[in-house]
């Protein structure tokens, strides 16, 4: 089965971003720049809703956490406003407005989102429909799709071990994809990397302790095959509690 290194689940988003220089560590966010920054965002693109999301609409922000922020306006395509500001990364998506009235999966990284910025009532809405449509789960993978994933694994497991730089090359990809494969052979939606793990930590510790084991620089082949095994295991057998982070 072919596998991307940059598979897409409705939280990856495609948010690689060109190296950038270090910097200092950034002060709070002062509710008053966000507003003005919003404003401004607003202006230069067109867009009537603006949502804070990530971090900094949870609460789990850090100084260095970045400013993620979705748009909304009468464009055809997304666009992307990608930039520093303020010594923090600012990651801006501008959705065609039509997305408001019928949200799909890829958007469900927008759940828990605030609005600070909406006409009439249209971001109230759409963000309801995104819990409803999360409450929903996603789609079984079809037997014979969640069948070649196994393969897929079974098979990078044996090239990682070539010892070249294909062969390193193949232990990152692997290893990157294999979070989103254990949420997708489970039927759960994934949520991106950093709530994954929290929620793997919480409710399936074993497997949180292997997986950790397998991330840590200079992992052995054998840590890596453990945690593949569990990725790749019959998950029916040890019901798990859907996942549900936000």
């Amino acid at each position: 089965m072919p596998r991307r290194p940059t598979g897409r689940t409705w939280s990856s988003r495609s948010r690689s971003r060109r190296w950038m220089p270090a910097r200092a560590p950034p002060e709070a966010m002062d509710p008053t720049e966000l507003r003005a920054l919003v404003e401004g965002l607003r202006q230069t693109h067109g867009a009537h809703t603006a949502l804070l999301y990530g971090s900094l609409a949870d609460g789990s922000a850090g100084p260095e956490s970045d400013i993620d922020l979705a748009l909304f306006a009468p464009i055809a395509q997304v666009r992307r406003d990608a930039r520093w500001h303020q010594g923090r990364a600012l990651d801006v998506f501008v959705h065609p407005e039509t997305v408001l009235a019928e949200p799909s999966a890829e958007q469900l990284y927008l759940r828990g989102a605030q609005v600070l910025a909406q006409r009439g009532d249209e971001a109230t809405r759409f963000l309801a429909q995104l819990e409803a449509l999360h409450a929903k789960g996603p789609q079984p993978l079809a037997p014979d799709e969640a069948q070649a994933l196994r393969v897929w694994v079974a098979k990078m497991l044996q090239r990682l071990r070539r010892g070249d730089a294909e062969g390193d090359y193949r232990r990152h990809w692997l290893l990157m994809m294999a979070l989103e494969d254990y949420f997708a052979l489970r039927t759960l939606w994934y949520p991106g990397p950093k709530k994954a793990l929290a929620w793997m930590a919480r409710e399936a510790p074993d497997h949180h302790v292997l997986c950790a084991a397998a991330l840590r620089p200079g992992a052995s082949d054998e840590a890596i095959a453990a945690w593949m095994a569990t990725v790749i295991e019959d998950a029916s057998a040890t019901p798990i509690r859907p996942a549900d982070p936000a």
